[in-house]
């Protein structure tokens, strides 16, 4: 069994990358095609889960052709989708991780345009996948509880500017 997600940053698909492989057994790869990582993966591998982000591969189209089951994945709520991401971006330089809970607070406008900007690139590429594909685009919304109390943001200090 092999299965490729492939998704936008802040849509839980961490989450989902990991619930697959506990659940059924695979070894998970987390974004082998991102700059950041130095580990060894070839698609030729048997009963693996992947998780990339759309931007990270050249050719997700090809990509998918290696796996058995492909999963795409965006958010239906923008504007918690672009703060989640407008947050990330402005506190990384911080010491702030992807998976740390945190307290939310409006980041400067160039910050959210920055986001808005690549999420909409991202999902336009995503829905072009999912129509080359025949795969339909999954939601956090309809995996995810978002008024869970285990989601990472805490609460909202400031007003969202969206």
């Amino acid at each position: 069994m092999k299965i490729l997600i492939i998704a936008l940053p802040r849509t839980g698909s961490t989450s989902l990358l990991n619930q697959i492989a506990k659940e059924k057994k695979l070894t998970l790869f987390f974004e082998p095609f991102s700059l950041k990582q130095n580990y060894y993966f070839n698609s030729t591998m048997k009963n693996i889960v992947v998780k990339t982000i759309v931007e990270q591969h050249s050719n997700n189209l090809d990509l998918a052709k290696d796996f058995d089951e492909v999963i795409l994945l965006s958010r239906k709520d923008y504007r918690k989708h672009v703060e989640s991401l407008s947050y990330l971006y402005y506190n990384i330089p911080n010491g702030y991780h992807s998976n740390k809970p945190y307290d939310y607070s409006v980041p400067p406008l160039g910050v959210i345009q920055k986001a808005e900007k690549r999420i909409n690139e991202m999902n336009a590429e995503l829905e072009t996948l999912s129509e080359q594909l025949n795969v339909p685009i999954q939601y956090y919304e309809d995996l995810f509880d978002p008024n869970s109390p285990d989601r990472l943001r805490i609460k909202t200090n400031e007003k969202s500017l969206l």
